[in-house]
């Protein structure tokens, strides 16, 4: 059974989409890497999915008591411990 399934997510800053019509399904115990090169939308696509970034159109559907968290490149001001706590954090 899919945890998140996505169908026709679409995402344009400008004239340019970054995302157009994707479609993809996240299974129960699925391992998934992302890789691209820098401004192809893997930090976008990561941003829809925990909630942070809406996209123009699609759907995103989540199994019940599916959480998602991220953690940004950027080291927010004023974090204090070490990566482990802050990961378990």
């Amino acid at each position: 059974m899919a945890i998140v399934h996505a169908t026709g997510l679409t995402l344009a800053y400008g004239l340019k989409p970054l995302m157009d019509e994707v479609d993809f399904s996240l299974e129960e115990g699925e391992r998934v890497c992302l890789v691209g090169r820098n401004g192809e939308g893997k930090s976008t696509l990561m941003r829809i999915l925990v909630g942070t970034t809406t996209p123009d159109s699609g759907e995103l559907h989540y199994a019940p008591h599916t959480r998602g968290a991220y953690l940004q490149q950027e080291v927010p001001e004023g974090l204090v411990g070490s990566l482990m706590d802050v990961v378990l954090g």
